[in-house]
């Protein structure tokens, strides 16, 4: 089905541009008159620019056309699934989280998921402040258990394990420390996996603090198409291409997880290796919606900075062993994330040229053609406001401080980030 989807999607997009090939008035058009004597024969000369053409004002379009599409509809959910709440534990890493544990265990505390079915851990090991008394007030609410056993190496994959060790139940969801659940977020969450062939769910995660300034506003846009799986991941999966884990917000069968042997403690990204290690496994990831969190955005530039650089190096630091898993994988994704992690700059970059052919250069079929791309990209930002973002549309007036955020995030993948830079652990 999903390779008939593109299919049509595809001779949608083609079929739209050989009408306005055929029909669109030759004198209106240099670039026209050009590819026509091209293909007469008589200037051969052109052959150079209707390849480049044909790749920039094509392919771009055709490719960004068939994502535009997929952005519509509905996600389904596997039938029956619809009161599915099978035995869940949540592994919550906490390292020094008194400020933030307690409203995360509230959000839990106030899940509507049934609670005789639910356990949480929380793996406290090595915290020094009040993180464990404050995890203990809940255990009269929840079925909490606090683990405090040494790690066997610092950072998140180590207690993801130890979590994985201390959980009792088949389907593990993980959560970061700050990260709150709504009120069907966890039941959402599980759904898909009353697909046997389901082995592991991701859902989309909103910002609480998106109204404090610009900055929040522009992440709030990028939250809702790509960062935060949103709108993207829809496509994808409407498309039949493969998911992968942003380190929160999913859940993962348990003999999945003892299979691969536990999360790899050796990758600060472990979610990136996890993904491809599923990808090789031919494992399917679905994207559950509805299962929605929400946690804080970076207020500040300065604090921003920091976030994204560290996230850049930890995926450098962990793309050489992904690559070694599956190169075709890792390769795919990066592809995926520079065609579509950068929509805003594709529209900006479609805007502009559309200008200058039509006011300058008067040649108003590439004008066309570089609107009909700004539409196809900007249409999915407006889109994922739409599903992802809760109708604040007032949001895409920081579209362009979006476009610098975003820009930023792909100037910073060409620098070289020492390795003390990306390991902080500090709070943004």
């Amino acid at each position: 089905m999903t390779k008939i989807r593109n299919l049509i999607y595809g001779l949608i997009i083609v079929g739209i541009f050989v009408i306005i090939h055929w029909i669109f008035p030759r004198e209106w058009s240099p670039w026209l008159q050009k590819t026509d004597a091209l293909f007469q024969g008589t200037r051969l000369q052109f052959i150079g620019l209707f390849i480049f053409g044909v790749f920039l004002f094509v392919i771009y379009p055709l490719f960004h056309g068939i994502g535009f599409l997929a952005s519509f509809g509905k996600v389904k959910y596997p039938k029956g699934s619809e009161n599915f709440t099978p035995p869940l534990s949540v592994i919550i890493p906490a390292l020094n989280e008194e400020k933030i544990i307690g409203p995360t265990l509230d959000s839990f505390v106030n899940s509507k998921y049934p609670k005789e079915n639910l356990e949480i851990v929380v793996v406290a090991s090595g915290s020094t402040d009040r993180t464990v008394e404050i995890c203990q007030e809940y255990q009269d609410r929840l079925n909490l258990k606090i683990v405090t056993d040494p790690l066997s190496k610092k950072g998140k994959p180590a207690a993801l394990n130890l979590g994985l060790k201390n959980a009792s139940h088949d389907i593990l969801c993980i959560f970061d420390s700050d990260l709150h659940v709504k009120e069907d977020t966890l039941q959402y969450l599980v759904r898909p996996l009353y697909d046997l062939e389901i082995t592991a769910s991701c859902g989309p995660i909103e910002l609480r603090n998106w109204n404090v300034n610009k900055l929040t506003k522009a992440i709030a846009i990028e939250y809702a198409f790509m960062v935060g799986m949103g709108l993207y991941y829809e496509i994808r999966q409407r498309l039949g291409r493969s998911l992968w884990f942003l380190g929160r917000n999913y859940c993962i069968r348990r003999d999945v997880m003892e299979e691969v042997g536990g999360w790899n403690e050796d990758a600060l990204t472990e979610d990136l290796h996890l993904s491809v290690q599923l990808s090789m496994l031919n494992k399917k990831i679905a994207h559950a919606p509805h299962a929605v969190t929400n946690e804080l955005a970076p207020t500040t530039w300065k604090t921003y900075k920091h976030q994204r650089r560290r996230w850049v190096g930890g995926y450098k630091q962990g793309l050489n062993a992904a690559m070694e898993l599956d190169k075709r994988s890792v390769i795919l994704r990066n592809f995926g994330m520079l065609h579509f992690g950068h929509i805003n700059n594709f529209a900006l970059v479609a805007i502009i040229p559309a200008l200058i052919f039509g006011l300058v250069v008067n040649d108003y079929y590439l004008m066309l053609i570089c609107i009909t791309e700004f539409i196809f990209t900007f249409g999915m930002a407006v889109i994922s406001i739409k599903k992802y973002g809760n109708r604040r549309y007032r949001l895409l007036l920081y579209y362009p401080v979006f476009f610098v955020t975003n820009f930023y995030m792909f100037a910073v993948q060409l620098t070289n980030i020492p390795t003390d830079e990306w390991v902080k652990t500090e709070k943004v």
